[in-house]
């Protein structure tokens, strides 16, 4: 099994989204987004605030998972903060990064 270096494909395809609007290379469409891969543009989107952070990382496939983690905690925090709004009780979330590896190697979770 050859060794893979980059993240997962939608978030490296949002990684390049992205660096091509950095960069100065996206190509300028009135599409903003496409229906058939409605997740692919949310990835897309919330990695937008990322940009300076992975330009600037010494290893953007290193920051990439992190980068995306900090968008969905901001998402995830906004969901439960509209719809907690009747528990009485309490609530509990957990949330980390799940690190796949090759078959002969234990996956990681980092919370």
């Amino acid at each position: 099994i050859a060794l893979v270096d980059t993240c997962c494909g939608s978030a490296v395809a949002a990684s390049n989204y992205l660096k091509g609007i950095t960069d100065g290379g996206a190509v300028i469409t009135t599409k903003l987004q496409e229906f058939s891969d409605f997740q692919q543009g949310a990835v897309q989107e919330l990695i937008l605030p990322h940009g300076k952070r992975l330009a600037e990382a010494k290893d953007r496939m290193i920051e990439l998972p992190y980068a995306l983690y900090d968008s969905q905690d901001m998402l995830m925090r906004d969901i439960v903060k509209k719809g907690s709004l009747g528990i009485k009780r309490g609530l509990a979330l957990l949330g980390g990064i799940q690190i796949n590896t090759g078959p002969n190697t234990l996956d990681y979770f980092v919370p």
